[in-house]
Formats: structure tokens, C-alpha cells, sequence
């Protein structure tokens, strides 16, 4: 029982200290902490499944020690568990293919490749490019036509940028990369004492994602033209459900683009094209993120299981309603816990095409 207590405490205390991660400025210092609340974990939960198990075990008239073996087990299982998704799992990153058939495609975007990035959470990396480094060399192998980053760059701070420059610039592709804001990139995870600092860093935000090499589309859009034929890019501030920013304004992004008949819009919440878009604009595919698939679930073959379905409706994949495609990319950092179970981190790659008649 006195083991019981302290294990307690010192999960208590560490989620105390989670609970206040966003008072401090500092991306290395976060992720640090962070480091040792992983660290924390991968000791006391195991004691504390195992401890369960020895109370059953000393409950018990015949005090069968195959309860106790269990314990063993399965406190096993959980700090491998842990150290994995911890050490190997978010760096686990996968790439995930859609070809989206669309009705009145321009011949010449037949085939175009879109390959999308979302949540980089750079703070998250602290400083261990080198360890994300596969992830661009993998992109590079695509030939995409075109690169898009649908939200959440960074955690908080413009200064998470750092040592990053390089690695964005170097991706290929045969036309732009465009780029939109996520919740996260509004810096408003953090306790700010002066709102002076809180506007500079937003800017220096939006500044960095230019450096990188993207086009950041604020309520706007933009027009890929292959010979005559043209499509159209329409990015959206952030939206999403109180308390979250909602700087979208959809409207104002299509104006300049209404007449054109193919329309990809690039948003970071995928609830937005529930509420704002499905059935109701004529916007074939929607590219978002945010969800991370919760960073941990399973699929086994067509059963996919995560904690995110309980909140988002579109939570991973891609789905298809009213002839609208919806894509969620689930990512490729992780906020808060520096980990990954089963919700692997990944790049999408999704593939135009017309509809066979």
C-alpha cells in the first residue's frame, strides 16, 4: 500500500507538471520536461499494474503466485510499451496513398501528385533533426508535383524554427508549396504576460513558414496552371470549436477563385468541412489535420480503434460524402507526450484523377 501511494504521487506530481508545461518559454526546456515525464511514466506505470496485481494476490486464501507472475507480465509489457513509442515510435514515419477521382478534371492535372505534410510540432523535436531527417529524404523520392502543409508548424514559439530551415527547403516538388495556420501556430498555448511579445511571435511564426519555402495562405488562394488548364489552392486561418481560434473566413479565401471548376482546400480541423463545406461548396477535396489519430490506437485490416473517434467525427483517412473527399493526415509530430503507439507518424500522398466513365 505504501508503494501504492508514492507510485501515485509521483504520477499525480508529473501530471501536475504537464498541466504546466505552457508557462515555460523555453521549446528545449519543454521538451526536456517532457523527456521526464515519459520517464516517470515508464517507471510507475508498470508498478502500478503490477501492484494491482499483488493486492489481488495477497487477497487471495491460496495466494497463487501465477498472480503475481502476471504482474510481472504485464508491468513488462507496459515499460516496453513505453520505451518504444517513446524512443522508436514517433519516429516510425509512414506514408499513406488516396487517388481521388474527380468529376471535370483538367486532362493536364491527371495524375498530379499532392503530397501532404501536417503537424510537424517542431518544438516537439527539440533539437533532433537528424532523427527526422528520413522523413524528408523519403519525401523527396515522390516527385510530387506539389507540396502542402495543412497547420500546427510549431507549438508555440517562432524560436522552434531553429535548425529546421534546410531541411524544408530542400524538398522537392515541380510546383509551389503552400502552407496554412493551425491552432497551435497562433502561440496561444502559452501564458502570455505581454501581448505585444505574443503579436511579435505570431508574426516571426508566419515569417519562419515563408523562410521555410511556403506560401502562406491566409484566407487566400492561389492558381496552379498546367498549359490552359488551371486548378485552384485555397487556404484557411485556423477554425475550430471554442476555445479555439476561429480565423477562417472562406468566403473572403475563394473569392478570387470561384470561377474556377476544381477547388482543393487546404484546412487544419476537419470538422470545418462538416459544418462549412460538405454539400454545401463545390470543393471536390479537402486536405486537414489536427486529430494526430490521438497518437495512440491500432488497426488491425479494415478495425481501426483510437481514442480521437470519440472526439472528431473524421478523425483518420480519408472519406468520402456528397461526392467531397475529406483526407485527415494524422500527422507527423506529437504534442504533449512525446510519443507514438499504433497512430503512426506519416506523410499523405494523394494522386488526382477523372472518373471513369
Amino acid at each position: 500500500m505504501l508503494h501504492l501511494i508514492i507510485s501515485a504521487y509521483f504520477l499525480i506530481a508529473s501530471l501536475s507538471i504537464l498541466f504546466k508545461i505552457n508557462t515555460i518559454i523555453s521549446p528545449e526546456t519543454s521538451y526536456h520536461f517532457m523527456v521526464f515525464i515519459t520517464a516517470l511514466g515508464a517507471i510507475y506505470i508498470p508498478k502500478l499494474i503490477f501492484i494491482n496485481f499483488d493486492i489481488i494476490f495477497f487477497l487471495t486464501k491460496k495466494r497463487w503466485r501465477k498472480i503475481q507472475y502476471a504482474g510481472y507480465i504485464f508491468a513488462l509489457c507496459a515499460f516496453i510499451t513505453i520505451v518504444y513509442s517513446y524512443r522508436w515510435g514517433k519516429f516510425n514515419f509512414q506514408k499513406r496513398e488516396y487517388i481521388v477521382e474527380i468529376e471535370n478534371l483538367p486532362e493536364a492535372f491527371d495524375g498530379y501528385k499532392i503530397v501532404q505534410l501536417s503537424d510537424m510540432h517542431l518544438g516537439s523535436f527539440s533539437n533532433l533533426q537528424k532523427r527526422v531527417a528520413p522523413l524528408f529524404r523519403q519525401i523527396n523520392k515522390e516527385d510530387a508535383d506539389i507540396v502542402v502543409f495543412t497547420g500546427d508548424m510549431f507549438n508555440n514559439f517562432a524560436s522552434e524554427a531553429i535548425g529546421w530551415k534546410s531541411y524544408f527547403q530542400q524538398l522537392s516538388r515541380k510546383d509551389s508549396m503552400l502552407a496554412v495556420m493551425g491552432n497551435h501556430d497562433y502561440g496561444l498555448y502559452h501564458h502570455w504576460d505581454d501581448e505585444e511579445l505574443k503579436a511579435e511571435n505570431q508574426n516571426q511564426i508566419k515569417k519562419a513558414i515563408r523562410r521555410f519555402g511556403f506560401k502562406l495562405l491566409l484566407n487566400e488562394s492561389t492558381i496552379v496552371q498546367r498549359g490552359e488548364d488551371k486548378i485552384a489552392f485555397v487556404g484557411i486561418e485556423n477554425w475550430g470549436h471554442l476555445p479555439m481560434p476561429q480565423h477562417a473566413d472562406l468566403e473572403r479565401a475563394m473569392a478570387k477563385v470561384r470561377d474556377i471548376p476544381i477547388k482543393i482546400l487546404l484546412s487544419h480541423d476537419s470538422d470545418f468541412w462538416e459544418i462549412f463545406v460538405m454539400g454545401k461548396e463545390d470543393i471536390p477535396l479537402t486536405l486537414t489535420g489536427h486529430t494526430h489519430g490521438a497518437q495512440i490506437g491500432f488497426e488491425f485490416g479494415s478495425i481501426r480503434f483510437s481514442p480521437a473517434q470519440f472526439k472528431f467525427k473524421y478523425w483518420d483517412g480519408i472519406y468520402k460524402e456528397h461526392g467531397q473527399y475529406l483526407v485527415v493526415n494524422r500527422g507527423v509530430a506529437n504534442v504533449a507526450i512525446p510519443a507514438r503507439l499504433g497512430m503512426s507518424p506519416e506523410y499523405v500522398v494523394v494522386i488526382l484523377c477523372s472518373v471513369v466513365k
